[in-house]
């Protein structure tokens, strides 16, 4: 590190990812395994609490840093640089993000802006299942008695339509055993999530679409049950409200749903399938008027490139079930294909985000390419609220043509209506 990198860091203040001490004390393990943790960072080594330069006997710092450092389990590797200013020596100490969770004396601790504090067990399983370095799904979870009969006659026989396997009534179990949803004498968590009402045992496994309005939300429906069951109404719920378009193609008038309906399906499949249900949130999924948003916790798995994704389950389990019932068409496959039906549909477009502790699909309509001439100018004319009547005779077109084209502008997302009746004022969706 050079010294403008080092003023550039003091500039940022103390943060998540930066400490600052003013000497090395054998306390510094905790700074370090708390910001591997989290996301990483730099403590800076000779720099007050202000922000100020103070300097430090960088031998000495070292010498505490690496006794700090065997406390850590498992080990850190951290990477050391020193950058003087003037006549006073900082040492920089930059902690890498750690792919497992870390512990001294069987205590892990996390940074929470510029402080720390011990994990709870709750936070302690929720990492480990972001981190990849424990299989929630495979923990048993409630007795084997909790488990429904329907759910298990269905499962069986959407195996032998997906996948052309009959397994007989006697091997049931033992199927059921081989793939991890039963252990012992109790329901995994993979197991409860397929052959239970799962709210009633994890009660954020459900999910919630919500109609938006800019930034009010203007209604809400929420979904429990079995998680394929859950897929399926909140999937139907979606595609019933989703308006047409009539495109040209070619010669042909063909009728377009406003999102492609495949890639829908699959984002939504992919929410349930790879979310982090160690964190007590449920999947969401946001209907704007110009956008979709499907937002799951827990984000892409260690080593996962949105690029090119690589099939790396954080629920391996739960995945062979959704597999095995037809929900999952070919592993690692899920984000391609989203993007190729996006691409065959041509009015959408998607955007993937992955950030700490949670992954969003956005599904954007590409409203100005249905839009012709007349279109523009009724939106110009809306930068003023307008009722049809007078609108129409603005534009100098009759008010059931206006009106057909103020309909495809709503499904659009572009205009809104307010009032009813005669005081019905249509408006730019802003």
């Amino acid at each position: 590190m050079n010294v403008e990198s080092l003023i550039e860091l003091l500039r940022e203040g103390e943060n998540e990812r930066v400490e600052f001490k003013a000497k090395a004390t054998p306390n510094i393990a905790r700074e370090i395994c708390a910001m591997a943790n989290a996301e990483g960072g730099y403590l800076l080594i000779g720099v007050s609490d202000e922000g100020r330069i103070v300097g430090v006997d960088t031998k000495k710092a070292k010498e505490v840093l690496s006794s700090a450092l065997q406390n850590i389990t498992p080990p850190i590797s951290v990477k050391t640089s020193v950058v003087s200013v003037g006549d006073k020596d900082v040492l920089v100490v930059e902690v890498p993000r750690s792919k497992t969770l870390c512990s001294i004396g069987g205590v892990a601790y996390i940074r929470i802006g510029s402080s720390i504090r011990p994990l709870s067990v709750q936070e302690i399983l929720m990492l480990s299942a972001e981190m990849g370095t424990v299989t929630w799904d495979e923990f048993p979870l409630v007795d084997l008695s909790e488990m429904k009969d329907e759910y298990v006659e269905w499962f069986f026989s959407a195996l032998e339509r997906a996948r052309g396997r009959k397994i007989p009534r006697e091997d049931w179990m033992r199927y059921l055993r081989s793939s991890k949803a039963v252990k012992g004498e109790r329901l995994t968590n993979a197991g409860v999530l397929f052959f239970t009402d799962a709210t009633d045992f994890i009660p954020h496994s459900g999910g919630r679409i919500v109609w938006m309005q800019g930034d009010e939300a203007v209604k809400s429906v929420e979904f429990s049950g079995p998680v394929w069951r859950v897929v399926d109404e909140m999937f139907y719920t979606l595609t019933r409200e989703f308006r047409t378009y009539e495109v040209v193609v070619g010669t042909k008038r063909v009728k377009l749903p406003e999102y492609p309906p495949r890639a829908v399906r699959e984002a939504l499949i992919n929410a349930f399938a790879h979310r982090n249900y160690a964190i007590p949130a449920d999947v969401r999924v946001f209907v704007y008027p110009d956008r979709l948003v499907i937002r799951n916790p827990g984000g892409l798995m260690p080593g996962v490139d949105l690029n090119d994704p690589e099939h790396v389950p954080r629920n391996p389990n739960l995945c062979s079930l959704l597999y095995d019932a037809g929900y999952i068409e070919k592993y690692g496959y899920g984000l391609r294909m989203i993007r190729e039906e996006c691409k065959k549909h041509g009015l959408v477009g998607v955007e993937f985000k992955t950030r700490a502790n949670r992954f969003e699909v956005t599904f954007h309509k590409w409203a100005g390419r249905l839009l012709d001439e007349l279109d523009r100018k009724i939106l110009s004319a809306l930068e003023t609220p307008r009722r049809s009547g007078e609108l129409a005779e603005e534009l100098g077109i009759s008010k059931p043509t206006l009106l057909k084209r103020l309909k495809k502008l709503e499904g659009l997302g572009l205009v809104r209506s307010e009032g009813r009746g005669s005081q019905r004022r249509y408006l730019l969706n802003r």
